[in-house]
């Protein structure tokens, strides 16, 4: 079976309290194009820790540090030009089959200092080509949405 493959154009990140697991909204809103990923604990706590190393290794002294401190809420990310407020009505209306996500590739581009990551399930990749200011921000916004309390991790992570 072939895969769909889609370009990633924007990101929503929502806990499922339900599944218990943080949904990844990929072009939420462009329901031919539109790939819902569950992203699972196990699978955070595996990427959040490579993702950082990636981001050091890569990007190291070009970006300001996260702190640990929380996370911006919704109010304050609204604000800042890259982020939009989600229309929660076409997030359901839309909402495409849930696809487990397997696999986050990252290929550094070293001419353009740009990242290609391909998110991976068995049945989607989704494809996007970030600087490292958007992959930052991508991944703050994906953070932000991880219940840390009641999964038991640090945020820190």
């Amino acid at each position: 079976m072939t895969k769909r493959e889609i370009k990633a154009i924007n990101f929503t990140p929502k806990y499922d309290v339900l599944e218990d697991r943080v949904r990844l909204s990929i072009n939420y809103e462009d329901i031919n194009n539109r790939v819902d990923f569950m992203i699972t604990r196990a699978f955070s706590l595996k990427l959040l820790p490579t993702l950082s190393e990636y981001m050091d290794k890569f990007y190291a002294g070009t970006l300001p540090q996260e702190s640990n401190a929380p996370q911006p809420s919704k109010d304050t990310l609204v604000k800042n030009e890259q982020t939009s407020r989600t229309d929660d009505t076409n997030l359901e209306l839309y909402k495409q089959g849930d696809e487990l996500l397997k696999e986050v590739k990252f290929s550094y581009l070293k001419e353009s200092k740009r990242t290609i990551i391909h998110f991976i399930s068995e049945e989607s990749i989704a494809v996007v080509n970030l600087d490292a200011p958007n992959m930052q921000q991508i991944f703050s916004v994906i953070k932000a949405t991880i219940p840390y309390f009641s999964w038991g991790i640090s945020q820190s992570l």
